[in-house]
């Protein structure tokens, strides 16, 4: 019994991510692609990127300064 509801369940989600898929794709061919949406995503990502970069960087230097104060190598 729990082996045929596990298939339906499974059969529906696949239809659902199929139906998606379709809605996606037909929307794309419609309309073309949205390159608006594709230039803030790749902004928030540098941006995050570039956020990212500065807190590793100021670390860095945070190590290197205490080490040299103390007489101690890089």
């Amino acid at each position: 019994m729990w082996f045929w509801i596990t298939i339906s369940a499974l059969c529906f989600v696949l239809l659902l991510i199929v139906e998606e898929f379709i809605y996606y794709f037909w929307n794309r061919y419609l309309y073309g692609a949205n390159y608006e949406r594709k230039r803030r995503w790749w902004s928030k990502l540098s941006v995050a990127g570039v956020i990212f970069k500065r807190l590793f960087h100021k670390r860095e230097n945070e190590r290197s300064n205490t080490n040299s104060d103390k007489g101690l190598p890089l």
